[in-house]
Parts: structure tokens; C-alpha cells; sequence
């Protein structure tokens, strides 16, 4: 019993480190301090099956070093493109096709988010395009507050509609063992319902901080932006590869990260700077996500997972229209308490003790894709989305109040998660 009250205490030690960050820890160093205190409690069998290991106790239901894999190489693909300007032009093409009217930019930069996201991911949309937004704010002389708002809200939903779109997505359709195409089928219309939603709301809320007109940025030459297109091609072939080669790969069952590595081994070689790409890999994330496995491991050791199973399964029982806006919503709100990441390394073992039907397991599964992700939408410590986000804002001398945007998120967010679990109902129900 003093061990169980022990992990739990180093759980919550863990998660004020991350969000609090005192003695000028980064979230990197507090979830990597919380790993290491709570391997003291655990055997070695339970390391390896953080891990995503099999062993003779019990075989994991996230492969976690397939998830990590998949999270490196994601971010190889993404900073490549980036780093030749394919994200810029995006961007400053945005800017110059709305022809200095501020409603068209707006829609725009939510539209270029939107589709940057669903290809990439929300991590390397939000790492990529915050400096940029600001930048054009402050050339065109805009209030940066609503593009930031919505960008970032943006990048958090569409990151729902493709399973590597969040790490999140890719734990739980592991675990889950969700096709690729199926996924995308499942999540398109909910991630549609949630955009559509968001946006309306944001044109509403932001209707009095828009200037009416800008000055666009002629002067620019965005083929300029571009600094290689040769490489440009290589990046996109190798995107476009991936988004493809992952349906078929889900379709004969073998890893992602098969597809995911054909892709990287082509960048190398195009590139031929190995010592570059792989230094612009952000191995602190690396660090945080494994370091949260192992916390969020003792947690199921100690029997707090079983708790909270009891406990939905009490409210939900086996009606998988409840479950799906109860999860929804509930997941949404527990990213908040203990971020995204250990929220659903947490409630996917629950979910899936809980799901005794082929319905209930769709229900389960999807609305922890919605909740994982639109959660990050409620505060800013919600998800690793959201701390890049500040952090990289800062950078550009620009930020916003904890509690203006807990506002913001508590306004929006609930309808926007109410949309899409809809939409997710239906589907459930009709097919």
C-alpha cells in the first residue's frame, strides 16, 4: 500500500514539474526526473513493457518504441521541408493570394494550418508556423492575437483526421489496431465538424480585432523562399510516400515505422548531411515522451488504471453513444490535469478493458482521438503542443495570459468537442 501511495505521489510530483517547471526546469527535465524516481518501483519486466516490449508477464498494448520511431522520423521529414522553405512560401503565399483584405488572411492562415497539420503533424505545424504568423503580423501591422488563437486551434483539431497527425493518435490506434485508411474514414467527417465549428466561432468572437485591410507584401518574391527545389520535391515525394505507403502497410500489418524509415533512408541520401538532419531532430521531445511511458507505467502498476475503469465503466456501461461523448469530453478535460500524453498512455488499457463490443471499441478508441486532441485546446499546459507553442512565441516577443486563453478554451472548446463527438455518434450508428 505505501508503494501504490508512493508512485501516485511521484505522478503528481511529475506533472508540477512539467507544468509548473520551478528552478528553471523544462518539461523535459521534470517528466525525465519522475521516470527515474519511479523506476526504483518498478521491475525490469515493467521497463521493457513501457517500452513496448513483450515479456513473459504481459504483452503491451502500445508499442512504444514503434510510436517513438515513428514520432523521429516524422520530424526528420517535416524539418527538411521546413528547413528548404517549403513552409514559408505557404505561408507568404497565404498572405499575398489575400491581397491585403485581414477576413481573407484569416481564413487562409487557418486553411494552410489546416491542411500543413493534417499532413504533418500539430507539433511540427505549430514549431513552423508561429514564427512565421508573427512575422507577417508584425510586417502587415496586424493584431496577432486572433491569427495565433486560431492557427493554434487549428493545428490541434486537424491533427484528429490522419493517425500520425498526433502521438496521441498513433498510440491509440496501436493499441487499438486501427487500419490507416480506416482511421482517416472514421476521423474526417468529426475533424471536419470541429474545424467548421472553431472557425465560425473565432469569426464571431474576433469580429472587432480584424482590420479590414492590410499591406500585403508585394515586395516579396515567394519563389525566393524556396531554397532548394530539388529538395523541395525530394521532401514531398517522401511526404506523399508516406501519407500512401501507411495505408498498405496497415492493410499487410507490419509497422508504420517501415514506411516511415523507406522515407527518411531517402532523405539521407538526397540530402547527404546525416550529422545536420539528425541535430535538427528534437530529441528533448524524444526524452519527455519516453520518460512519460515509464511514469505513466507505474501508474498501472499500482492499480490506479483499474480504479478509473470501475469508475467509466459505472457511467458509460455498454452504450457506446454515451461512451462517446462522456470519453470525449472527459479525456478532453484530463489532458489539463496530467497533459495529452500520459492522459492517453493512462486510458488506453482502460478504454480497452472497457470496450466488450466491436461498437463499444469504436467508440472508445475515436473519442480518445478527439479528446487527446482537441484537450491541448483548453489550456496551454494541455498538451506538448501547447508549451511549443508559448515557448516559441516568446521567442518572437509575443504572449498571451494563462487565463485569457483558459477562457477562450473554455468558450469554444466544449462546443467544438459537443461537433465532432456528434459527428462520431452518427458515424457509429449508421455504420
Amino acid at each position: 500500500m505505501i508503494s501504490e501511495i508512493l508512485i501516485v505521489l511521484i505522478f503528481l510530483l511529475t506533472y508540477f514539474l512539467i507544468m509548473v517547471r520551478p528552478w528553471k526546469f523544462n518539461e523535459t527535465t521534470g517528466a525525465l526526473l519522475g521516470a527515474l524516481l519511479m523506476l526504483v518501483f518498478l521491475q525490469p519486466h515493467h521497463i521493457l513493457e513501457a517500452l513496448g516490449f513483450a515479456t513473459p508477464f504481459a504483452t503491451p498494448q502500445v508499442t512504444t518504441w514503434n510510436v517513438i520511431i515513428i514520432l523521429i522520423e516524422l520530424m526528420v521529414i517535416s524539418t527538411f521541408l521546413d528547413d528548404y522553405g517549403f513552409f514559408e512560401w505557404c505561408a507568404v503565399k497565404a498572405m499575398q493570394m489575400a491581397k491585403g483584405n485581414a477576413w481573407k488572411l484569416f481564413t487562409y492562415t487557418y486553411a494552410v494550418t489546416c491542411l500543413i497539420t493534417a499532413f504533418t503533424s500539430n507539433d511540427i505545424a505549430i514549431l513552423t508556423l508561429t514564427p512565421i504568423i508573427l512575422k507577417f503580423c508584425h510586417r502587415a501591422n496586424l493584431d496577432a492575437k486572433p491569427f495565433m488563437y486560431s492557427f493554434f486551434f487549428a493545428a490541434n483539431i486537424a491533427s484528429m483526421f490522419l493517425l500520425i497527425g498526433n502521438l496521441t493518435n498513433i498510440m491509440i490506434a496501436d493499441a487499438f489496431h486501427l487500419g490507416y485508411v480506416d482511421f482517416a474514414a472514421y476521423m474526417f467527417l468529426p475533424t471536419m465538424a470541429a474545424l467548421v465549428v472553431n472557425y465560425l466561432i473565432f469569426r464571431y468572437m474576433f469580429r472587432n480585432s480584424i482590420t479590414a485591410s492590410y499591406q500585403p507584401p508585394e515586395h516579396v518574391n515567394s519563389k525566393e523562399l524556396i531554397k532548394s527545389m530539388p529538395m523541395v520535391t525530394v521532401g514531398l515525394v517522401v511526404l506523399v510516400f508516406v501519407l500512401i505507403g501507411c495505408g498498405f502497410a496497415s492493410a499487410i500489418a507490419i509497422p508504420l515505422s517501415v514506411i516511415t524509415t523507406i522515407g527518411i533512408i531517402a532523405i539521407y541520401l538526397a540530402e547527404r548531411k546525416p550529422m545536420l538532419r539528425t541535430k535538427r531532430i528534437s530529441w528533448r521531445v524524444v526524452v519527455f515522451v519516453i520518460s512519460l511511458f515509464i511514469v505513466v507505467k507505474g501508474l498501472e502498476v499500482s492499480g490506479v488504471n483499474a480504479l478509473a475503469g470501475s469508475a467509466i465503466l459505472s457511467i458509460v456501461g455498454q452504450n457506446p453513444i454515451v461512451a462517446t461523448f462522456f470519453m470525449s469530453l472527459a479525456s478532453a478535460f484530463l489532458c489539463n490535469v496530467v497533459n495529452n500524453i500520459p492522459m492517453t498512455a493512462m486510458m488506453v488499457p482502460v478504454s480497452l478493458a472497457i470496450a466488450h463490443t466491436p461498437d463499444m471499441a469504436l467508440a472508445m478508441a475515436y473519442s480518445l482521438v478527439i479528446g487527446s486532441n482537441l484537450g491541448a485546446n483548453i489550456t496551454i499546459t494541455g498538451a506538448l503542443a501547447g508549451i511549443l507553442w508559448i515557448e516559441c512565441a516568446r521567442a518572437e516577443k509575443w504572449t498571451t495570459g494563462i487565463i485569457e486563453f483558459i477562457k477562450t478554451g473554455l468558450t469554444v472548446t466544449p462546443l467544438v468537442i459537443l461537433a465532432s463527438a456528434a459527428v462520431l455518434a452518427l458515424e457509429i450508428v449508421l455504420f
